[in-house]
């Protein structure tokens, strides 16, 4: 038996009630459907996004979503006050 291995990134959503991961196949029109639907919802209440590679090394701020990224971190906007 051989081992499946599963192409898709990974977004990560940190928020103030947990953090949430939503996984898609960016050769699945479906997933990648509902990753970018759930990006720019989080986008359009002010949410940050950042692709990391799975390296660990930092990738960049994302304006739009990729469906190539390998993993995106959706932060929180920031409180001040």
């Amino acid at each position: 038996m051989g081992t499946i291995v599963r192409k898709g990134g990974i977004m990560a959503v940190q928020g103030v009630e947990g953090d949430t991961k939503i996984i898609w196949d960016p050769e699945n029109p479906d997933e990648v459907k509902n990753a970018r639907r759930t990006f720019d919802d989080l986008r359009g209440k002010g949410f940050n996004a950042y692709s990391v590679k799975r390296t660990g090394e930092q990738g960049e701020i994302l304006r739009t979503f990729d469906p190539k990224a390998e993993k995106i971190i959706m932060a929180p906007p920031m409180a001040g006050g």
